[in-house]
């Protein structure tokens, strides 16, 4: 048997290296395949000398390279350095945190969000909740779980968008603030907190710095898509929760306020809510949620180190450039800037947690060229991508530019209401005849909560005839009494109304005083004004008496200046009754009822025999051209309170004591050194004791209602001389202006029926006659009642000129105690008076003729 032949089809042996390769010719064999190697530069890491292939540019060889780098472990980064150079590295390993981690930090960051979301709406909740009558389950719907879904979105936004550029990149992983439970828990009050979101952080894990990456364009792209996410899904939801956000809500406390960056507040005033501003002290949850992801984006774009915007810094300008010692001082005197402008030297807040991590970031990593780890900085950014990066990261950082205080306490929230009352303006003539004038009232709240108010004017006199109208323009839902005008004012609300006045007399108008009393803050305040025509000169509204030794004057007082006139002539009507030779009335300083002044005096007075000689008609006040009628005064005689030192006895007929008498039975507030009524007051009475007397001394007690005094009791009503004593009506609660007016004089308790009344003001009785007729035929009846156990002294006082004498029954004794009755009939004379003194503890009868 023969040997076989060899066939000649069979494979020739593979030639194989007698030495393996080391790692270093393993990497630059694979280097080969896609790099023309120049030479072995040598270097702690493998380094080689290359050029680009024929057929591709070098950054497609680098990247072509790297693809199969990769699936050994390795990675290559080419550098410009006298030709270029590409160093490979190991790929880092065991970056990304397990699973498990991740998801503790996500859970505990959903609590502390819904902790926060509790906090925001601790001052203020609708009835019912937001969402859920729970408010956690609503702090859960409406703060928590919004920020939670954009922040998932926003991870897998950027890890789609790194691993387009072929990066794998890590989860967003929240960093909790747990400080918030001890303030939702009520541990720390929460005006201490001054961070209220409920995440510290939202780095990435790995952190993005530490990954390797292609280019400058993955790094700037990726380094956006966060805060892009964050900045849109944060506008939407602040505009959602605004346009939610009701017209009002009632607050319980002092409100956490967000402040939307200024030109988002403006595009919301503008297009959603007019008062949008207002509206954040009881803000919509969302308002919160989209406040906060904006804060977050608006932080994150800053070009600091490590932080996203310092990231796409390094993009558009490059390694070298972005982490130069000019660069990096630019960005501190930068965030110094800002820091001033936020206000972070001038109080507590925020901003020094911001600021408190910008620094040491600057610090530390501002010159560290090692970080982000980029294989090929040398391609840089194209122009559309450079463009298109510049143009989103100016209209984010300029569209979400935060307040100066993103968050705050609103201090103000309590705040009282203002009001501000303008002065009438001089009444002018209208083309009916009619005089006008007007001015304006302006109530503002610069509270958060919904307050009332109410506003109503009031003359000194009546019996004028200056008519008011109010111009309330919707606001008169609340008023005083029935009239003027109120409301209840909405938060941030200025509310403005008129208040027109006419004058339709014949007569020229007169200078009327008049008090404005508002209604605000739980209280009640008065403004003091005085409505005036537009005249050169004009009286006042009303005259008054003015005891002047032996005579008396009836003044009235004058104002305005001289203007287009070179002397004032004054002249007052004189009297009319016939066959009258006295001079009764004569202008003071003058002998007749006119006078002539280089200036306008501040009073017009009248000098006149006694108290009864000033005629209704003398009311007419001419002043060079102009005729006026001011109003006579309020009391024919002034009202005199003639007191004993131990006071009034106040009882009841049925006990045979009397009672309060006319004018004060009508009840009211009797307070002492008062010019002004207290307004709606809930003034008590004077306690009564259980035993003892009855004692009210307006010494000690200086305001108090008049009480009834029922049969069996007796108050005794202590009033010192020379006090000046107000009554106040209890029909009319909102008027500041008193019912009677009187001062005390130390005397005999006695009182007075006249003319079907009985008064203790017995020096109130009057009479005059005309040829011995009586203007009311009842006014020479009298009858003193002396309710003491002494008599009275009492004396008759001839007044007047020569002629017959009044007729009298007097029989010429003291007031005896008891009833003394009086019967006078004039003399049949032109013109006669009477009426009533007190002089030193004696009651004169003053009885007066004029031929």
């Amino acid at each position: 048997m023969s040997e076989p032949e060899s066939s000649p089809e069979s494979p020739n042996p593979m030639g194989h290296h007698k030495k393996s390769w080391d790692q270093h010719e393993l990497l630059a064999s694979a280097l080969s395949s896609y790099f023309v190697i120049l030479q072995h530069s040598g270097g702690r890491w493998p380094s080689w000398k290359v050029a680009a292939s024929e057929d591709a540019t070098i950054h497609q060889c680098l990247l072509d390279a790297n693809s199969h780098l990769e699936r050994l472990g390795w990675m290559g980064k080419l550098t410009s350095d006298e030709g270029w150079n590409v160093t490979v590295f190991p790929l880092p390993e065991r970056q990304f945190p397990r699973i498990n981690s991740v998801l503790l930090f996500w859970s505990l960051s959903f609590l502390t969000l819904s902790l926060a979301g509790d906090v925001w709406m601790g001052s203020v909740r609708p009835e019912g909740g937001w969402f859920h009558s729970s408010s956690f389950v609503d702090s859960v719907i409406g703060y928590a779980l919004p920020i939670m879904v954009i922040l998932i979105t926003a991870s897998f936004v950027q890890r789609h968008v790194a691993r387009r550029f072929g990066v794998r990149s890590g989860h967003i992983m929240p960093v909790p603030d747990l400080t918030i439970a001890l303030y939702a828990l009520g541990i720390f009050p929460s005006s201490w907190l001054f961070w209220p979101f409920g995440i510290l952080l939202i780095p990435t894990m790995p952190r993005m710095d530490a990954r390797p990456w292609p280019n400058r364009a993955s790094l700037g792209h990726t380094a956006l898509s966060v805060p892009i996410v964050l900045m849109l899904s944060g506008i939407m939801l602040l505009f959602a929760g605004i346009a939610l956000t009701p017209q009002y809500l009632e607050l319980s406390s002092m409100p956490m306020l967000t402040s939307a960056p200024s030109f988002l507040g403006l595009i919301a005033t503008q297009f959603i809510h007019d008062d949008t501003l207002v509206r954040m002290a009881w803000a919509h949850p969302w308002v919160h949620a989209g406040g906060m992801l904006v804060l977050f984006a608006w932080i994150s774009i800053l070009p600091i180190p490590t932080f996203p915007g310092g990231r796409i810094l390094i993009a558009r300008m490059g390694m070298i450039d972005a982490r130069s010692s000019g660069t990096q001082s630019l960005l501190l005197v930068t965030v110094l800037m800002f820091a001033y402008l936020f206000g972070v030297f001038e109080g507590f807040s925020l901003w020094f947690l911001v600021l408190g991590l910008l620094l040491p970031l600057l610090f530390f990593f501002g010159n560290d060229i090692r970080i982000p780890f980029i294989l090929d900085e040398n391609e840089g950014l194209s122009e559309p991508d450079h463009r298109r990066m510049g143009t989103l990261l100016l209209i984010s950082f300029l569209l979400i530019l935060p307040a100066q205080q993103p968050v705050l306490r609103n201090d103000a929230w309590d705040d009282e209401l203002t009001f501000e009352i303008g002065e009438p303006n001089p009444a002018i003539l209208g083309d009916d005849g009619t005089w006008y004038s007007y001015n304006s009232v302006k109530v503002t709240n610069p509270s958060s909560l919904q307050k009332p108010y109410s506003i109503d004017v009031f003359f000194e006199q009546t019996g004028h005839d200056w008519n008011v109208e109010w111009i309330c323009d919707d606001q008169d839902a609340l008023s005083l009494n029935g009239n003027g005008c109120g409301s209840n004012l909405l938060p941030g609300r200025i509310a403005t109304f008129w208040i027109n006045y006419s004058w339709s007399s014949q007569e020229q108008p007169l200078v009327s005083n008049l008090t404005y009393v508002v209604e605000i803050n739980d209280a009640y305040s008065m403004e003091h004004h005085a409505l005036r025509p537009g005249l050169e000169v004009a009286p006042s509204d009303h005259w008054y008496d003015i005891a002047s030794g032996d005579h008396v004057k009836r003044c009235v007082d004058l104002h305005g200046d001289l203007v287009e006139s070179s002397e004032l002539n004054v002249a007052v009507m004189d009297s009319t009754i016939a066959d009258l030779q006295t001079t009764l009335v004569q202008l003071e300083g003058e002998s007749g009822m006119t006078a002539s002044h280089d200036s306008v005096p501040s009073s017009v007075c009248l000098r006149g025999l006694d108290p009864l000689v000033f005629l209704p008609s003398m009311t007419e006040l001419t002043l060079n051209s102009d005729t006026f009628e001011p109003l006579l005064p309020k009391d024919r005689r002034s009202l005199e309170g003639i007191v004993p030192e131990q006071g009034w006895n106040i009882g009841t007929p049925a006990d045979a004591q009397p009672g309060w008498g006319a004018l004060l039975i009508e009840g009211g507030v009797l307070q002492t050194g008062e010019e002004y009524c207290p307004i709606n007051p809930t003034i008590s009475t004077p306690s009564r004791p259980l035993e003892g007397p009855w004692v009210w001394d307006t010494s000690v007690f200086k305001s108090g209602s008049l009480p009834d005094v029922e049969s069996g009791q007796s108050l005794n009503l202590i009033m010192t001389e020379g006090t000046n004593v107000t009554i106040c009506s209890n029909s009319e609660p909102f008027n500041p202006y008193p019912r009677l007016e009187f001062n005390v004089q130390t005397g005999a308790e006695l009182l007075v029926e006249w003319m079907n009344t009985s008064t203790r003001f017995w020096t109130t009785p009057f009479a005059y006659a005309l040829n011995g007729t009586m203007v009311n035929e009842n006014m020479g009846n009298l009858s003193f009642n002396n309710p003491g156990n002494e008599s009275i002294p009492f004396r008759i006082a001839r007044e007047g000129g020569i002629g017959e004498d009044w007729e009298h029954n007097w029989d010429g004794q003291h007031l005896l105690p008891g009833e003394t009755n009086l019967t006078l009939i004039p003399p049949a004379e032109p013109f006669s008076t009477m009426w009533i003194t007190h002089d030193a503890g004696t009651v004169v009868l003053h009885l007066a003729s004029y031929q």
